[in-house]
């Protein structure tokens, strides 16, 4: 999954939690690092949200050379998961 997904999720789910009062912004990116956000409460929670995105991976059974639909059903799940933001181990 993109970076810039992984902030489209984070941003859907901090707009409503978040908000700077010294600038009254909610989601501004850092200047300085712009993978961060200049809000450090903010900035924290999108570290522990792409910590979380990190730590989940899921396995998926073996793909089969004898049966092409199971093949391709473990692809398109692959596929799936990853658009999800969830990383499958190999």
């Amino acid at each position: 999954m993109s970076n810039d997904k992984i902030h489209e999720e984070f941003e859907a789910w901090a707009i409503a939690r978040f908000i700077n009062s010294a600038t009254m912004k909610p989601l501004q990116r850092s200047a300085d690092e712009p993978d961060g956000y200049h809000y450090p409460v903010l900035n924290t929670a999108w570290e522990a949200w792409k910590a979380s995105r990190e730590a989940l991976v899921i396995e998926l059974p073996q793909q089969s050379g004898a049966n092409l639909d199971w093949n391709q059903a473990i692809r398109y799940c692959h596929q799936a998961i990853e658009d999800a933001g969830v990383k499958v181990s190999q």
